[in-house]
């Protein structure tokens, strides 16, 4: 046991500084993530109907659903850290602009821009972790960088909670300073990462045709489709934790400060045991491993339809935290071996279209669960089944064997420094 934590750790040591800032910038980030556990009390506090909730919570999903084509064709065009501050710097600007929303009118539109400004992150972010890190430390960079995301999410929570009881202007204003704080840190310490588009980057022309190629190989990788696949149909049964949960647990009888630990509960398993374990799991075969955890979710998430109780609610996030340990790092890893190192920002654009997309799709969850509130659950939890059993079928992978998943091309091109 001292020998696997000595590997670990020297696995650790090895991870590039820039890993390290985006690692310590995303924690304050996460931390700071006020709104979004709690946007649908909100909503329901200014007096919006499950339907128009619903709305709101649709129109961040639609803008996320559109921003990944433009922050995959940026973090490959303008380079990662410059895509990484625009997100930054607009997603705090856009979460105080939505609290001022003086009707559902402006709400809407302001939630469409924030959810674009917000998504543009992942494709850059992503990008750059794999830049920087070598396809065998690629599992365990991945879960340094869900570390800090889920450490700060452990507290961020039951603070948001808080906050929200004391003025929920605070919980709009803490998000922004703390993602300001990030955009700060990111500007000034991080690498540019790869340029892969050719010719004058604003041109619509070199934009549409440079998405075209992207899209040309990614129909040709039958395991890139299987994934992308598998985790939109995982996705529209994770997001209905941020979207459902907090409805369901109060109306079944949790507090705020409550929900806020339930939340934080999440974050500080992930904190305590998702190292050890990825580190333990990733000999095994990574589409198999993710599977799994796809399937795992998705009986976390029916497990909420039987919770009665803080005992019960806590017992199905261990349940649905288990899958997302188990499934998300190896996922993301196994998705960089599949991204060629020129398409790189935008194969991980694909995969924030599909968390979009189910975004999208699982903001209607709110008003299903409007309808035949817990029985919502056992269908959400089928999608996470589905998506387990997808990963499961056999797929042409001779891509992998020739080494086209950017794994082994990823020291082609040297990340440009600031």
């Amino acid at each position: 046991m001292l020998t696997f934590f000595r590997t670990l750790l020297a696995e650790m040591r090895t991870l590039p500084l820039a890993v390290w800032v985006l690692t310590g910038g995303q924690f304050i980030n996460r931390f700071g993530s006020f709104v979004f556990p709690f946007m649908a009390l909100y909503l329901q506090d200014r007096g919006l109907a499950l339907a128009e909730i619903a709305w709101v919570l649709g129109a961040i999903s639609l803008g996320g659903t559109i921003a990944p084509f433009a922050g995959g064709y940026l973090a490959d065009a303008i380079g990662r850290r410059n895509t990484i501050v625009i997100s930054l710097v607009g997603s705090a600007v856009s979460v105080l602009a939505m609290f001022y929303s003086p009707g559902l009118g402006s709400l809407l539109v302001w939630a469409v821009v924030h959810g674009g400004l917000t998504y543009m992150f992942g494709p850059a972010a992503n990008a750059l972790l794999t830049d920087l890190v070598p396809a065998a430390n690629r599992v365990v960079a991945f879960a340094v960088f869900r570390l800090a995301l889920n450490a700060g999410f452990a507290a961020g929570p039951a603070v948001a909670g808080i906050l929200f009881t004391l003025s929920p202007a605070l919980i709009f204003w803490g998000d922004a300073a703390t993602t300001l704080i990030f955009a700060g840190l990111a500007g000034t310490l991080l690498p540019t990462g790869l340029k892969t588009v050719k010719g004058r980057v604003s041109s619509p022309k070199v934009v549409w045709n440079s998405w075209r190629e992207a899209a040309r190989d990614a129909g040709q990788n039958r395991p890139f489709l299987q994934l992308l696949g598998a985790k939109l149909l995982m996705a529209v049964a994770f997001v209905q934790i941020f979207n459902v949960l907090a409805l369901d647990a109060t109306t079944r009888g949790l507090s705020l400060v409550d929900y806020g630990l339930l939340m934080g509960c999440n974050g500080l398993i992930i904190v305590l045991v998702e190292l050890p374990l990825v580190h333990a799991i990733k000999r095994f075969p990574p589409r198999l491993v993710a599977g799994l955890g796809f399937a795992v979710i998705g009986l976390g998430c029916a497990a909420f339809a039987g919770a009665e109780t803080m005992a019960g609610f806590l017992a199905a996030m261990a349940l649905f935290t288990l899958g997302e340990m188990v499934a998300l790092p190896v996922s993301a890893a196994y998705g960089a071996h599949l991204a060629p190192a020129e398409f790189r920002g935008r194969y991980f654009g694909f995969f924030s279209i599909m968390w979009g997309l189910s975004a999208l799709v699982g903001s209607a969850g709110v008003w299903i669960y409007g309808q035949i509130g817990v029985h919502w659950w056992w269908i959400t939890g089928a999608f996470g089944l589905a998506a387990g059993a997808l990963m499961a079928g056999r797929v042409d992978d001779r891509r992998l064997e020739r080494g086209a998943g950017g794994a082994e091309r990823a020291g082609e091109l040297e990340p440009e420094l600031p």
